[in-house]
């Protein structure tokens, strides 16, 4: 009973040209968002600073680290999938063998992918609305709709990981 990291579907490169592009690619996406993810913190250290040594902290700043961090854990989510890195609670699972733990993992890929694609896609409309209102952040009046492309990206780009792994477990069950 507890919390167990499933191991890896393939080994550190899939056997497949369009998983190791996949896999670059998500690679890319996450050392994208540990730069913004650095960047954020580097903006609270300097806003930190600014308001201990000068009493003026950075203006907006909450609103940038806010921008940051939603780019930067949209940024993880396709690795962390192509990884099994997400946690599961294996006490259902402990007992069932490889098969039926494969048809559960595929079907857990298949349902998360879906989702994955319909947030991408009500992220699209919630982009298209705010840039057609011009809606912006309330300090530093930067548009809402700018951040909101790499994170669409990176759900996009998440979507196909999940359908990747799904067909990945598919061909695992079958014993292709």
């Amino acid at each position: 009973m507890g919390f167990v990291k499933k191991k890896i579907s393939f080994k550190i490169r899939p056997n497949n040209n369009f998983g190791r592009i996949l896999n670059l690619t998500s690679r890319y996406f996450a050392i994208f968002g540990g730069f913004v993810l650095l960047t954020a913190a580097l903006i609270s250290i300097f806003s930190i600073f600014g308001r201990v040594v000068f009493s003026s902290p950075l203006l907006g700043d909450f609103e940038l680290v806010e921008i940051a961090c939603a780019v930067a854990i949209g940024s993880f989510l396709p690795l962390c999938h192509l990884k099994n890195g997400n946690v599961i609670v294996d006490f259902i699972t402990a007992k069932l063998s490889k098969k039926k733990i494969n048809i559960l993992d595929a079907t857990s890929s298949l349902i998360f992918g879906l989702v994955a694609l319909f947030f991408s896609s009500r992220m699209i409309l919630g982009a298209k609305d705010m840039y057609v209102y011009q809606e912006e952040t309330m300090l530093l009046a930067f548009p809402i709709w700018i951040p909101f492309l790499p994170v669409i990206l990176s759900f996009f780009l998440l979507t196909i990981c999940c359908f990747y792994t799904f067909i990945l477990k598919i061909n695992e069950i079958l014993g292709n």
